[in-house]
């Protein structure tokens, strides 16, 4: 065996042989092509990675607040000024000032306009909050400066976006305590140090010291201590693991089905691999967001096949997307057109769309930010519901291109069938001409016998039988 194994490697070529300079050449046209398909692949997704997260603070004027002074007193109105004032900059969210309106007229119609999305965010100055900032001022009772105003928030619309309008928030009102402080204090005792002496001995300090402080109201939490993570990466790996998987597992077996089966059932079979294994993981996912929900949040039986249906409408957009590129594109492309994919849907789930550049509003198209919006809303129970809208877009997804891939499907069996397409999506190398030299005599005709003629039909036919039967599975790709 040692010895006939010699042999065959004597036979052999080196690398570098000047037969093999055609076979060289072709593998670096493919390798010189690829990196280049690669570069401008690499650039644009990260590009559009980062452009999606870029400077968060630069398009804040596009989140809408409310601002709603239910007191009217005259310490409530110079407080509402104060924080006008101050949203007045362009990093901050845009603040709209309702006090004078008759919409959101009671702060349950304030809390339920953030709790739909009509506004990312309230600030509400309380009823009450300027007789009993006077009665702590003149007479010396317990006062509370958290009474005074309440921020409404929400974090069902985005997370990372939500928390930067929040984090804004809380810092202008905070730094609105000191100078509220000195308004009121001058107010109070219009610039008189008996008035000032007489005030400090018989006010609450805290209303001195701190005369308004906030509460905030977060009206729809997730329930997930890793809420936006847990969405993002389940996400992702059910679109790479119920995506990718079978779409390889199918390509190493493709070609005897393309040559053998019914092109009607060679569509059903692939639509069957596509929904079994896209079902078992995002089986698997759901029970991962379940062992890993928060302490505040009981699911229900109606919680788990909500979150399976959204995560598994989801995969199966991706996964015959994935269907339709491999049977159309070379493989050179497939992985490019993955990587591209996979970075556009990231990009507006992890860093959303609407405080972007308007450029990034197109992320709306996408199945994963919409699959993101409608997770959001079940585990909300209900808050910024956008499900309608979310599921028509995946399903609209889904049946483009599953009716795409279909017609991709009988088009490649078509072309394998005829001999014209290999299983890597490639023409097959042209056989080449025989030499002069090799091409057989010409043989003069010879007279045959009709039982001849027949017993040698029959078995030509034998032979060409059983050469269709054995022909072997595996085809040599085109580099």
């Amino acid at each position: 065996m040692l010895r006939q194994h010699r042999e065959l490697q004597k036979g052999l070529l080196p690398l570098f042989a000047p037969e093999l300079r055609g076979m060289r050449m072709a593998f670096g046209k493919g390798l010189w092509e690829t990196f280049l398909i690669f570069t401008v692949v690499f650039w644009i997704s990260i590009c559009f990675l980062f452009g999606a997260g870029y400077d968060g603070t630069r398009h804040m004027k596009d989140a809408r607040m409310i601002l709603r002074d239910f007191d009217q007193s005259p310490a409530s109105t110079t407080l509402a000024s104060m924080i006008n004032g101050a949203f007045a900059v362009h990093t901050a969210p845009n603040l709209v000032d309702y006090t004078n309106s008759t919409q959101y007229a009671t702060p349950a119609a304030v809390r339920n306009a953030v709790w739909d999305g009509d506004a990312w965010a309230a600030i509400v100055i309380n009823q009450g909050f300027g007789d009993q900032l006077d009665a702590a001022l003149t007479n010396g009772a317990a006062y509370n400066p958290g009474d005074a105003v309440t921020l409404f928030t929400e974090e069902s619309r985005h997370y990372f976006k939500v928390q930067a309008v929040i984090k804004s928030s809380e810092a202008i009102l905070t730094a609105l305590q000191p100078p509220f402080a000195q308004a009121v204090l001058a107010q109070a005792t219009g610039g008189d140090n008996a008035q000032l002496a007489a005030l400090i001995q018989s006010a609450d300090p805290l209303a001195l010291v701190t005369p308004f402080s906030f509460t905030v109201d977060n009206v729809a939490p997730f329930h997930f201590d890793l809420s936006m993570y847990i969405l993002s990466v389940t996400l992702s790996l059910c679109m790479v693991a119920g995506a990718f998987i079978p779409s390889n597992m199918w390509k190493t077996i493709e070609t005897p089905f393309y040559k053998n089966v019914h092109i009607k059932q060679l569509i059903c079979l692939r639509l069957f691999i596509n929904i079994l294994w896209a079902s078992v993981i995002c089986l698997q996912a759901t029970g991962i967001m379940f062992a890993f929900r928060g302490p505040s949040w009981s699911p229900t039986v109606g919680d788990f096949f909500g979150i399976f249906g959204i995560i598994l409408l989801n995969t199966l957009a991706f996964s015959f997307f994935i269907d339709c590129i491999q049977n159309w594109l070379h493989p050179r492309f497939l992985l490019a057109t993955y990587f591209t994919m996979l970075f556009v849907n990231i990009s507006g789930a992890v860093f959303g769309t609407e405080l972007n550049n308007h450029f990034f509003r197109i992320l709306y198209a996408t199945p994963f930010l919409n699959s993101g919006f409608t997770l959001r809303t079940l585990l909300t129970r209900g808050s910024y519901n956008k499900t309608r809208f979310s599921v028509t877009i995946n399903v609209m997804w889904s049946l483009l291109w599953w009716v795409l891939s279909t017609f991709l499907i009988a088009r490649k069996a078509r072309l394998v069938r005829a001999g014209k397409l290999l299983m890597a999506n490639v023409p097959p190398p042209p056989a080449p001409a025989p030499a002069e030299s090799e091409k057989a005599p010409e043989q003069p005709p010879q007279q045959v016998t009709p039982t001849e003629s027949v017993s040698s039909r029959a078995e030509s036919l034998s032979l060409a039988r059983r050469t269709t039967v054995s022909t072997s599975d595996v085809e040599i790709e085109d580099m």
